[in-house]
C-alpha cells in the first residue's frame, strides 16, 4: 500500500514521527518544457522525453524499495540505443536524398538522346525510319508488316530473330521498292518458332526524348508524345 500523507503535517505511516513535513514535487515539474530544448510532435519520444520519465521515476519512487541501479542503467542503455536508431535513421534518409538528387540530374543527360522502349511506332524523316526491335524469350522467324495511319500495308518483310533484343528495323522502302513518304508509321510482328508455333514477344521502338519529368521522384521521358518510366528503356542510343 502507498504511503500517505497527513496534511496538518502529521504521518499516517506506522512509525513515523508527528509533526514532521513532507511534500511531494508536482509531476508536471519535471515533465514541462526547458527552453531551447527540442521541440517533437505529439507522437514522438525523443531522448529528452525519456530522460524526463526516468527522473519522474526516480522521484516518485517506493523509498523501502528503490529503483536498482540495474534497471536505470538498462533504461539508460535503452534511451541510447533509440537516440543511436534515431541518429541512422537521420542519416539514411539525408544519403537516400542525396542519392536521389544526383540521379535525377544525371537523367538529365538523356534529353535528346534515342532510347529504346515498348510500342510499334516508327517514323520517316527524309527517307530513313526509326529503329525497330524486338524482344523475343526464343529463336524463330518474324513477319513484319508495315502500315501507314489509315492501316494500309506498306510493306511486309521477314527477319530470322533470336532469344533476346533482336533488330527489325525498316528500310524504309514500300513493297514495290519505292521510298515510303515522311510520316508516321506502325509494324505488326508475328513470330514463329522452328516447329511453327507462335512465340510471344514484345516490339520495341526507337526515338528521341522529347522531354522528361519526375513523378514522385521517378523520372519519366517522353518519347513520340508517350511517357516511359525510365526503368522501361531497354536500350540508350
Amino acid at each position: 500500500m502507498a504511503d500517505t500523507i497527513n496534511p496538518a503535517g502529521g504521518d499516517s505511516t506506522p512509525g513515523a514521527e508527528k509533526g514532521t513535513n513532507m511534500t511531494v514535487s508536482s509531476v508536471a515539474r519535471a515533465t514541462s518544457p526547458i527552453v531551447g530544448g527540442q521541440t517533437s510532435a505529439g507522437n514522438e519520444l525523443t531522448s529528452l522525453d525519456f530522460m524526463n520519465l526516468l527522473v519522474v521515476e526516480l522521484q516518485n519512487q517506493n523509498p523501502l524499495e528503490p529503483m536498482s541501479t540495474t534497471d536505470m542503467a538498462s533504461q539508460l542503455s535503452q534511451m541510447t540505443m533509440a537516440q543511436q536508431l534515431t541518429e541512422i535513421n537521420q542519416a539514411m534518409d539525408a544519403n537516400l536524398l542525396m542519392s536521389q538528387s544526383i540521379n535525377n540530374t544525371a537523367m538529365l543527360a538523356l534529353v535528346g538522346r534515342h532510347v529504346t522502349v515498348a510500342g510499334n511506332e516508327v517514323r520517316i524523316s527524309d527517307g530513313a525510319a526509326t529503329g525497330t526491335m524486338i524482344n523475343c524469350p526464343g529463336g524463330g522467324t518474324a513477319t513484319v508488316t508495315v502500315r501507314d495511319a489509315d492501316g494500309n500495308e506498306v510493306a511486309t518483310y521477314t527477319r530470322d530473330v533470336a532469344s533476346g533484343l533482336t533488330d527489325l528495323s525498316w528500310d524504309g522502302l514500300r513493297n514495290n521498292g519505292e521510298t515510303a513518304a515522311d510520316g508516321t508509321y506502325s509494324i505488326d510482328v508475328t513470330v514463329k518458332n522452328a516447329d511453327g508455333d507462335a512465340v510471344t514477344a514484345t516490339v520495341l521502338m526507337t526515338g528521341p526524348v522529347g522531354g522528361l519529368r519526375y513523378d514522385q521522384g521517378l523520372a519519366v521521358v517522353n518519347v513520340f508524345g508517350k511517357e516511359f518510366y525510365v526503368s522501361e528503356i531497354y536500350q540508350v542510343s
